[in-house]
């Protein structure tokens, strides 16, 4: 499977039909209405409806990376792209944990008890049993662990106190409770009503507890967490306890103290791994009705996940806006909300790249941070030229939705925490490609040309409605490439049209005229696309070359003005000079005519 930022492109033929300039007066009665056009996006041509985005076979390599098989723990899952993806992804998370964190630890707490049981004189048969097989879970279909247990040798214990017995009997009995509470669940998940109706459809999380409620789930999950959490703490004070307690060195006038007022947030990073996880899911409206709790959920600083869906695939702009009141408006960002808080996990993805998904919540659920993961639900009602991985693939290229990883842990250094990496050619504003087209049998021709936003929006034939074809005939300078549009100061933008590439059933070239809002749309991706670019410090090397410009510029003035004092200076001793000179053959002369005198 080919990495997101390498792309094989199709080498199927162009045609670029270029015809003669039309008449004067018809070219301006074109363009009257062309700027019509741009302005309010209205038009009565049709002829764009059979055509679609020339740019998508650059993405379209004709490989998919579904179906996608995960495996962990002798489990194996093999899922396809649809719209209940993301679940699957989230439940076979959450039994990868488990498997891994909890198995090992159970055995720890069996043995535990066992060596408490030794001091305190109770040989609790149940309990060795439970150790031997903690210890031997590879050989359980060949060993007898009941009769292993009644033939290991009773350990000799030692005198203890009242205070210590009570202790140790309490400490037992805590663990007792872990080894239950562990046998429960994988986790705990809770789901937003509208989300609960897409599980429907799938068997899923049938180890998970599932809480569907009509609180505020934000707040639900913070009072959910503080009281499972208490039991976990107790677990693992007890656990340490024991620990101590078997090495001989819990001393009562140290430990007492430091146990008495032992809270969560006391845990060592590898002891709140084995909290199993509490999971809040919903879609991606509800975090906008409710962003004063999801922002008093991440600041709290509790390791609870939250996983957004989102099933929107086009930004829609507002037609009836002036180009002035669009320009002002931005799309709320998931993941820029939780990045803001700092201490937040954040994964933004579409299910592109499955293994990218796969790591991306790996590493999201294995935090001991707050954890947001923003995943692009797969679409339902594509065209039939356009698979769903082909909707993905486009929407990150295209910087609408593109890929984000955020580790709080990873560095002391803002811009080492980002990783953009998962996005094609994330070095640049947007991916370029290479156009190459026949303009007659005998000549061809490249094309320099940009994905932006525009192009992935003229993936959707509902879309390619709001363009408007050109004609070649009515082509002059001032239509230019959207992504050439973007980049120019208002000043130069008068008289100007943005376009972009379209191609017919028969792979003939078109360009196509984009209405203002559009560009506006398009401004807004690209301004996040810098601000993501910015924070993960990809304009480092760009800022650190004009840096070395203005440097070398600056060394040449000043090799320039130093040349210039040197010449100076040297033009300055050369008058004194002569000055000298002529001062001297002054004196002399007059020296000469007085001798005469005399």
């Amino acid at each position: 499977m080919e990495t997101p930022n390498k792309l094989t492109p199709d080498t199927s033929s162009f045609y670029w039909k270029k015809g003669n300039p039309a008449p004067e007066l018809e070219m301006q009665s074109f363009w009257k209405k062309l700027r019509h056009f741009y302005r309010t996006g209205k038009h009565s041509d049709s002829q764009q409806n059979r055509c679609s985005s020339a740019l998508l076979h650059f993405l379209d390599d004709k490989q998919s990376a579904y179906p996608f098989t995960m495996e962990a723990n002798s489990k194996k899952l093999v899922i396809e792209l649809e719209e209940e993806t993301p679940f699957y992804f989230l439940d076979f998370m959450l039994s990868e944990l488990h498997q891994e964190h909890r198995k090992a630890f159970k055995g720890q707490l069996a043995s535990l008890i066992t060596g408490l049981n030794k001091l305190l004189r109770i040989d609790d048969k149940d309990t060795v049993v439970e150790t031997l097989k903690g210890d031997y879970d590879f050989a359980n279909e060949l060993i007898a662990f009941d009769q292993m247990a009644d033939i290991i040798p009773k350990a000799k214990a030692e005198e203890l106190s009242q205070a210590r017995s009570s202790r140790l009997i309490s400490v037992i009995g805590t663990l007792k409770e872990g080894l239950e509470l562990f046998g429960k669940h994988e986790g705990i998940v809770l789901l937003e009503k509208e989300v609960k109706k897409s599980l429907e459809k799938a068997p899923l999380f049938q180890n998970t507890l599932l809480i569907e409620t009509k609180d505020d789930l934000f707040e639900h999950g913070q009072k959910l967490f503080q009281k499972e959490v208490k039991s976990f703490t107790s677990l693992m004070k007890a656990y340490r306890i024991a620990k101590l307690e078997i090495e001989g060195e819990y001393q009562e006038d140290i430990h007492k103290d430091y146990f008495e007022d032992f809270n969560w947030y006391r845990l060592l990073a590898e002891e709140l791994k084995l909290f199993y996880p509490i999971v809040v899911v919903v879609n991606q409206p509800y975090v906008f009705d409710h962003l004063s709790s999801l922002s008093s959920l991440m600041a709290s600083n509790k390791p609870i996940k939250v996983v957004v869906l989102n099933h929107e695939h086009i930004s829609t702009p507002k037609q009836e806006l002036l180009w002035e009141d669009a320009s002002h408006q931005f799309r709320q960002e998931v993941a820029a909300l939780a990045m803001a808080h700092r201490n937040v996990y954040t994964f933004q993805s579409s299910m592109a790249d499955p293994s990218s998904v796969h790591q991306g919540l790996t590493n999201c659920f294995k935090s001991t941070a707050p954890g947001l993961c923003h995943l692009s639900v797969p679409m339902q009602d594509v065209s039939a030229e356009m698979s769903q991985y082909l909707v993905a693939k486009a929407a990150n290229a295209s910087r609408y939705f593109p890929a984000i990883q955020y580790d709080p842990a990873k560095g002391s250094k803002w811009g080492g925490r980002f990783d953009l990496a998962n996005n094609i050619q994330p070095e640049e504003n947007w991916p370029s490609f290479t156009l190459k087209a026949n303009v007659d049998e005998s000549k061809e021709t490249n094309i320099d040309v940009a994905f932006t936003y525009a192009d992935y929006k003229a993936c959707f034939p509902q879309k390619i409605e709001e363009l408007m074809i050109v004609p070649d005939a009515y082509n002059t300078d001032y239509l230019i490439p959207l992504s050439t549009y973007l980049e120019l100061d208002e000043a130069k933008l008068y008289g100007k049209i943005p376009f972009i590439w379209l191609i017919d059933e028969e792979n003939q070239l078109y360009k196509a005229a984009v209405p203002n809002v559009w560009v506006v749309s398009c401004q807004e991706r690209l301004d996040f696309w810098l601000f993501l670019q910015e924070l993960g410090g990809f304009n480092k090397a760009k800022d650190k070359e004009a840096i070395q410009q203005k440097e070398k510029e600056m060394t040449r003035l000043i090799e320039e003005e130093k040349a210039k004092m040197e010449q100076d200076h040297q033009q300055i001793i050369e008058t004194a000079q002569e000055d000298a000179i002529a001062k001297a053959a002054e004196r002399l002369v007059v020296a000469l005519l007085n001798d005469e005198d005399l």
